[in-house]
């Protein structure tokens, strides 16, 4: 039996318009009946209805970047085309079970973690062949990342031996060392700076959203002092290195600058989102709503909303990573 990842406190659950209350409840973490686990807590129920401030994409919209979407509740990635002007339905692209966050490396090769066999496959570009597949030898890979020097950073959501971690491997796959901190409890994501340096975001056991900085992607790890969330998204980053990241129980994408000690630049999340990256142009942030079954697109660095691609996206499949293509610098 596995264990999930967390419930939502009563209190989130109602200001995300999810679920009605009875109780106040602590997060703590709660038994699944078997099976993979998802980034969204238990409690988390989609909308069976999209929003009526949902727009659809401009009859003129090109988008500069491919766009891969997971949705945990699939069988399938999802690949909506850069420069479509018809707003064309997504391709079905590499298969997928229990998947949450996905990503593309800067060679376009997608690495898909399954959630269900706790391996990571790479995919060749273009919704290619199989090229490398990964076995996770302690728990649920949740999420993927790379740093400058080739290496590959694969999340755990649920740690077979403890809590969760992120293990590092090289190119080829072989396991290099693996990633802690006391702090971790219910991990969200992990990505890298321009600099080689790696990051985690993580909701601690006192219900802290943080992030942990992993100075070369190596141990020890710090807590930036300057981040305090409610429930994190995962990191994402701009040329600059400021620090763009979601919180979804406040529904704000907040971007930080370095050294991130100080208050955020905030703007309004229009749905539940972990996973928010930029494009390579840094001029789009792509979101997968979980709670509208959506894929939202936002300007940057204004942060304001443009609109909204549903394109055989469901409602209640929960909407998780999403990967464009290429992706922003790293």
């Amino acid at each position: 039996m596995r264990v999930s990842a967390f419930t939502l406190t009563t209190a989130v659950i109602m200001a995300l318009g999810l679920l009605s209350a009875c109780s106040q409840n602590v997060l703590q973490p709660v038994a699944a009946a078997g099976g993979p686990a998802s980034v969204y807590p238990p409690g988390f129920r989609p909308h069976s209805q999209r929003p009526p401030w949902m727009k659809a994409a401009p009859a003129n919209s090109r988008r500069s970047s491919d766009i891969a979407v997971a949705q945990f509740g699939s069988s399938s990635i999802l690949w909506f085309k850069a420069n479509d002007r018809k707003n064309d339905p997504p391709v079905v692209c590499e298969p997928a079970d229990s998947t949450n966050g996905i990503r593309i490396d800067r060679e376009g090769n997608l690495w898909v973690p399954d959630g269900r066999a706790d391996t990571t496959t790479e995919y060749a570009p273009n919704c290619g062949a199989a090229k490398l597949t990964i076995p996770d030898p302690t728990g649920e890979p949740a999420d993927v990342a790379f740093d400058r020097h080739g290496h590959v950073y694969i999340l755990n959501l649920n740690d077979k031996s403890g809590p969760p971690t992120v293990n590092v491997y090289n190119a080829s796959g072989k396991h290099l060392r693996t990633l802690s901190d006391p702090s971790f409890s219910v991990l969200f994501g992990v990505e890298s700076d321009n600099k080689g340096d790696v990051f985690v975001s993580n909701l601690t056991g006192s219900n802290d959203g943080i992030v942990v900085e992993f100075p070369q992607g190596k141990m020890p790890g710090t807590r930036l002092s300057g981040v305090s969330l409610g429930l994190p998204g995962v990191p994402a980053f701009d040329s600059k290195d400021n620090l763009v990241i979601t919180d979804w129980e406040r529904l704000t994408i907040d971007v930080f600058a370095p050294p991130y000690d100080s208050a955020p630049k905030t703007y309004a999340l229009m749905g539940a989102s972990i996973w928010c990256p930029l494009d390579r142009q840094e001029r789009h942030i792509y979101c997968g709503d979980g709670s509208n079954g959506s894929l939202d697109v936002y300007a940057y660095p204004s942060g304001s909303y443009l609109y909204s691609d549903t394109g055989d996206l469901s409602p209640n499949g929960l909407v998780a990573g999403v990967a464009p293509a290429p992706p922003a610098p790293y």
